[in-house]
């Protein structure tokens, strides 16, 4: 039995594609801020849902503290070498990440 590729599947590599032509027109310090501010953003929606909702049950302590610990290595590395991308993604996600897990701490207290 062959699988055939649906229109939504051609739809997203065809913009994929599209979306990768484009970037080769932009300089590495514009790709990296966008990025910084895509990855940093889904990161202030984890917490604006956990602020709406109040469930951080599902979240994992150990991962957060593992990412918390990787996000400050990399802000460090960031200000050593000089990268604003890296510095302003890092430092802002290191804030939403601490935010998330002081949220889960307080919860978990409230639960007890």
């Amino acid at each position: 039995m062959k699988k055939r590729i649906s229109s939504n599947q051609i739809i997203f590599l065809a913009g994929t594609a599209a979306l990768s032509t484009v970037l080769f027109a932009f300089d590495a310090a514009s790709i990296g801020l966008c990025a910084a501010f895509l990855t940093t953003g889904s990161f202030s929606l984890q917490v604006f849902d956990i602020l709406k909702t109040r469930e951080t049950r599902a979240i994992s302590t150990k991962m957060y503290l593992v990412f918390i610990s990787g996000l400050l290595l990399w802000l460090t590395y960031g200000i050593k070498s000089g990268d604003i991308p890296l510095i302003a993604a890092n430092g802002v996600t290191l804030l939403l990440a601490s935010a998330v897990m002081a949220l889960k701490w307080n919860n978990e207290r409230a639960r007890d």
